[in-house]
C-alpha cells in the first residue's frame, strides 16, 4: 500500500509539474475563459503529459471551438432537435457516486433508415455537439455542488433491438467518435453496455478501430445481472427504474401528474421509448425519392457552377455513395468526378442487391487501382432535371458532384439534393 501510494503521489506531482509547463507555453491567443486547470489536464492526460503535444491538441481544439461558436452552442436547441427526440430515445438522468452525470441511451431502439430521413449527418454531428456540451455544463454543476473537479460523464448503452439496419450509422458513429478524441478528450468516466446481442461483436470489430484503447478499457459489456453492476455505479434513486433503480420520475407526465396505473409498464419507463410508427407514417406524405426531409437546398445562379464534394468514409474498406437530386424548373448539367487516395485494396465486393442508377465500381477498376492516383470522370456531363444513382467503391476515394449552369445566362436554378457516403455493405 505505501508504494501505490508514493506511485500515486509522484503522478500527481508530475501532472502539477506539466500542468504549470503547459499553462507557461500559453500566449495571450491561447487563453480562453473555457481554459480551466481541469480542461488543460484533459489534454495532458490524453497526450501522456507530454507538454507539446498537448499544447498542439488543446490550441487545435481552442480553434475549433471559437469556428464553430461552441461556447454558445447550448443557447438554443439544434435546428432538427424535436425531430431527434421522436426518432431518438434517450435522457440525461441523475449522477453517478462519484458525482458524474449519467446519459441513457436506446441505441437498439434508433431506425437509422427513417432517423437519415429526417435529418442529415451534419445535423446529426451538431447534436452530438449539443449533447457533449450539455454533459460538460452538469460536470461544471456538480464540481460547483461537490467541491471538486468533475470532468466526467457516464453512459448507459442499451442495445436491445439491435439489427443489421444499424450498419447506417456506422457513419455517425466514426464521426463522433473523431470529434471526441480530437476536441473532448478524457470526458468518458465510464460506458456501460446493457443487452447487447450477438450481433454487437460484428459491429464492435468495425468501430473498434477508431476508439483510443485508453478509451476501450472504459466500456463495459454487462452481462444479465447488469442491473445489480449499475446499483453498485449509481445510487438507486438516480437510477432509471427499468435499469434497476427506484427512480420513479417515469411515472408523471410533463405536467407533473401522475400517470394512470392501467397504462403499460413501458409508458412509466424514466427513459421513454419512442414510437417511430408516427414518424414513419408521416414520410409517406411529404417524402418522395427526389424531396425528402433530408435533402438540402442549392441554388446555382445563371452562369455560374457550384461543386458538393462528398468525402469518404472509410480509408480501409472503401464507401457507398449515393444521391439524388431534381431541378425545381428546367435543367441543369450535371456531371461526377472521382477523385481517388492512396489508402484501401481493391477487392469483389459481394452485394445482394443493386442501387437504382448504381455506377459499378468494376467498371473504372483500372482508374481506382492505378500506382499514380489520379481524378476521373465517373459520370460525363450532361443536361437533366433530376438523377438518381449510387457508386459503391472499395478503394478510398472522394466524389465530386458538379452542377453547372453557365450555360444559362438568364435562368438561376433551384435544386432539392441528398448526397450522402455511408460505410459500405459488401
Amino acid at each position: 500500500a505505501p508504494v501505490a501510494m508514493a506511485s500515486v503521489e509522484q503522478k500527481s506531482t508530475e501532472r502539477s509539474k506539466a500542468l504549470n509547463e503547459l499553462k507557461a507555453k500559453l500566449n495571450e491567443e491561447d487563453k480562453d475563459s473555457w481554459g480551466t486547470d481541469s480542461v488543460l489536464m484533459r489534454f495532458l492526460v490524453a497526450r501522456d503529459c507530454d507538454v507539446e503535444e498537448a499544447y498542439k491538441m488543446y490550441t487545435n481544439c481552442l480553434s475549433w471551438r471559437r469556428s464553430n461558436n461552441i461556447d454558445k452552442v447550448l443557447e438554443k436547441p439544434p435546428a432538427k432537435w424535436e425531430y431527434y427526440k421522436k426518432l431518438v430515445s434517450c435522457k440525461n438522468h441523475g449522477f453517478d457516486k462519484e458525482g458524474r452525470p449519467v446519459y441513457i441511451e436506446r441505441v437498439g431502439e434508433i431506425h437509422y433508415p427513417t432517423l437519415f430521413e429526417y435529418m442529415t449527418l451534419d445535423e446529426l454531428m451538431d447534436i452530438h455537439v449539443y449533447q457533449m456540451e450539455l454533459n460538460a455544463r452538469l460536470c461544471r454543476e456538480s464540481s460547483e455542488k461537490l467541491n471538486k473537479d468533475v470532468h466526467q460523464s457516464v453512459s448507459i448503452v442499451d442495445l436491445q433491438g439491435m439489427n443489421m439496419s444499424h450498419r447506417h450509422g456506422l457513419a455517425f458513429i466514426k464521426r463522433c467518435a473523431k470529434i471526441d478524441e480530437a476536441f473532448y478528450p478524457e470526458t468518458m468516466g465510464k460506458l456501460y453496455i446493457v443487452n447487447a446481442p450477438r450481433l454487437f461483436g460484428f459491429f464492435w470489430n468495425i468501430c473498434k478501430a477508431w476508439v483510443h484503447p485508453n478509451t476501450q478499457k472504459k466500456i463495459q459489456v454487462l452481462g444479465n445481472n447488469y442491473e445489480s453492476d449499475l446499483r453498485q455505479a449509481i445510487q438507486a434513486p438516480f437510477l432509471a427504474r427499468e435499469y434497476g433503480g427506484t427512480c420513479n420520475c417515469g411515472m408523471f407526465n410533463k405536467k407533473g401528474k401522475k400517470k394512470k396505473a392501467s397504462e403499460k409498464k413501458e409508458a412509466m419507463y424514466c427513459v421513454p421509448l419512442c414510437d417511430l410508427s408516427e414518424m414513419k407514417e408521416n414520410l409517406k406524405y411529404h417524402n418522395n425519392e427526389y424531396d425528402s426531409l433530408g435533402h438540402k437546398d442549392l441554388n446555382v445562379k445563371a452562369g455560374t457552377d457550384t461543386t458538393i464534394v462528398v468525402q469518404g468514409i472509410d480509408k480501409e474498406k472503401g464507401s457507398l455513395f449515393t444521391w439524388n437530386f431534381k431541378t425545381l424548373a428546367k435543367n441543369i448539367e450535371f456531371e461526377i468526378i472521382c477523385v481517388p487516395h492512396g489508402s484501401g485494396e481493391w477487392r469483389e465486393m459481394k452485394t445482394t442487391s443493386k442501387e437504382k442508377g448504381e455506377i459499378l465500381a468494376s467498371d473504372f477498376a483500372k482508374e481506382l487501382q492505378a500506382e499514380k492516383k489520379a481524378p476521373f470522370t465517373l459520370l460525363s456531363s450532361t443536361k437533366v432535371d433530376r438523377h438518381m444513382g449510387a457508386f459503391r467503391s472499395p478503394i478510398h476515394c472522394d466524389l465530386h458532384f458538379k452542377f453547372d449552369n453557365k450555360y444559362s445566362w438568364m435562368t438561376s436554378k433551384s435544386i432539392r439534393h441528398k448526397l450522402v457516403a455511408t460505410c459500405l455493405d459488401c
